[in-house]
C-alpha cells in the first residue's frame, strides 16, 4: 500500500472516530477554540454535531450505548441518556426546560487545584455530630430557617417537614455536586467514620454543574443515584461552574418572552433538581458557596446563592446552609489563612481563590454535621460497635 493510500485510510478512520465522539469533540472545541483563535472552526464543529444528531447515525449510536450500559454498572459513556422517556407531560416539560436548545451550551472550566485540595494543612478535628449535652461547635453555621412550605405543583405527597422533631439517624449519606462537593467529601469521610452505622456515598463530578446538562445532566444523574443508592440524606454542593455565567447587568426579559435570562434558567434547573428529592421524600441539604476571592466572581456567587436559597425554601425536604462567612475573616472579607482554635493560622483556601483545602473543608463539614445533628439523631460510635462500610471513592 502506498503512503497516499495509507494516509487516506488513516484520515477516514480519524473522521469516523471524531464523529462517533462528536459530543465530546464539540465540548472540547468550544472550550479551547470558541473564544480564542478559531471561532469559525468551533461553529463548523457545532454544525457537524447537529447534523450527526439529526441523522440516523446519532440515534443508532445512542441505542448501542444504551445496550452496553447495563454491563458497565451505568458508568459507560452516555448511560445517563438511557433513562426511560418521560412518563408524563410534566416530566417532558421539565426535561425540555433542562435541555432548552435556545440556551447556549456553556462550558464548565473552573480549574481544580488537586494538590491544594488534598493538602491536609491542619490536624483532623473531631466530628461535630450534635448529640444531647454536647458542646456547641466553634464553627457556627448560618442556615436559613427550616423550609416548611408545601411542595411545588406536580410533586407527590409532601414529605415530613425539616422543622419536625429529631428523626432517627440516617444510614446512607449521599454527596453530590462539582469539585467543591468532592473536596467536602474528603473531610466528611473522617467525621462519618466516627458515627454509628452511617455510610458515605460520594458521587461528585469535576467541572459539572447545572449550566451545561449536555456535558453532565445532574437532573438525570441525581435520579439515577436516588434509585440506585436509596439514601436517607443528600448533601449538595455545586455552583463553582455556574455562578460565572450570571451577568449582573443583564436586563430582565418582558413577560411572555420565550428567551430567559441565565438566572431564570438556573432557577428552573435548581427547581427540577430539588423536585427529584421532594418526590421521593429524601431530606437534602444544599451547602451554599463560601466567599470567593475575586470581587466580581464573589458578587456572581452571591446572586447564585440567593437563587438556590429561594428555591430550597419552596420544598419541605430541602434546606439551604449559608457558609459565606465560615471561611471569611473577622471583618467578613475573603482570607486564604484563618486561625485555628489555638490561634495558629492555617491555609483554608486553594490558590485559585475558589476551592478550599482540607482544613477549609473540615470547617464546612463540621458546620454541616452540627446542623444535621439538630435535625437527626446522630450518635458517635461506642466501643464494640460494628464498623461502617467503607466509603465509596468518587
Amino acid at each position: 500500500m502506498s503512503w497516499k493510500k495509507a494516509c487516506l485510510v488513516y484520515l477516514i478512520a480519524l473522521v469516523v472516530a471524531a464523529m462517533a465522539n462528536i459530543e465530546k469533540v464539540s465540548v472540547w472545541v468550544d472550550d479551547h477554540l470558541a473564544d480564542g483563535p478559531a471561532p469559525a472552526v468551533a461553529r463548523q464543529v457545532r454544525h457537524a454535531r447537529n447534523l450527526w444528531r439529526e441523522s440516523g447515525l446519532g440515534p443508532a449510536s445512542k441505542a448501542l450505548d444504551c445496550a452496553l450500559a447495563p454491563y458497565f454498572d451505568e458508568t459507560y459513556k452516555n448511560a445517563l441518556a438511557c433513562r426511560d422517556a418521560p412518563a408524563s407531560e410534566a416530566e417532558a416539560l421539565a426535561l425540555k426546560n433542562r435541555l432548552d436548545p435556545n440556551q447556549p451550551v456553556l462550558k464548565a472550566d473552573i480549574p481544580v487545584d488537586t494538590d491544594d485540595l488534598l493538602a491536609a494543612l491542619a490536624p483532623p478535628r473531631p466530628s461535630l455530630a450534635a448529640e444531647d449535652g454536647q458542646e456547641t461547635p466553634a464553627a457556627t453555621p448560618h442556615p436559613a430557617a427550616p423550609a416548611t412550605a408545601p411542595a411545588t405543583a406536580g410533586t407527590e405527597a409532601a414529605a415530613p417537614s425539616l422543622g419536625a422533631a429529631k428523626l432517627p439517624a440516617p444510614r446512607k449519606l449521599l454527596v453530590v455536586g462539582d469539585s467543591l462537593a468532592i473536596g467536602l467529601s474528603l473531610s466528611l469521610r473522617r467525621s462519618v467514620a466516627e458515627l454509628e452505622n452511617l455510610e458515605l456515598i460520594e458521587e461528585g463530578k469535576v467541572s459539572s454543574g447545572l449550566a451545561n446538562p449536555k456535558y453532565y445532566d445532574w437532573g438525570r444523574a441525581l435520579r439515577v443515584f436516588l434509585d440506585k443508592y436509596k439514601p436517607d440524606v443528600v448533601v449538595v454542593m455545586m455552583g463553582a461552574n455556574d455562578a460565572k455565567y450570571i451577568n449582573l447587568n443583564e436586563k430582565p426579559r418582558p413577560a411572555g418572552s420565550p428567551n430567559k435570562t441565565w438566572p431564570e434558567v438556573f432557577s428552573m434547573r435548581v427547581e427540577n433538581f430539588l423536585e427529584a428529592m421532594q418526590e421521593r421524600g429524601v431530606r437534602n441539604y444544599w451547602i451554599g458557596l463560601p466567599i470567593m476571592g475575586e470581587p466580581s466572581y464573589a458578587r456572581q456567587a452571591e446572586v447564585m446563592n440567593d437563587i438556590v436559597k429561594t428555591e430550597c425554601g419552596r420544598f419541605s425536604t430541602s434546606r439551604y446552609l449559608d457558609t459565606w462567612t465560615l471561611l471569611a475573616d473577622d471583618q467578613g472579607n475573603y482570607s486564604t489563612f484563618l486561625p485555628n482554635e489555638k490561634g495558629v493560622k492555617i491555609k483554608v483556601r486553594a490558590n485559585d481563590k475558589v476551592h478550599f483545602t482540607v482544613a477549609g473543608g473540615d470547617i464546612l463539614a463540621q458546620s454541616f454535621l452540627s446542623t444535621i445533628g439538630k435535625d437527626m439523631d446522630l450518635r458517635r460510635k461506642t466501643p464494640g460497635s460494628p464498623p461502617v462500610a467503607p466509603p465509596r471513592a468518587p
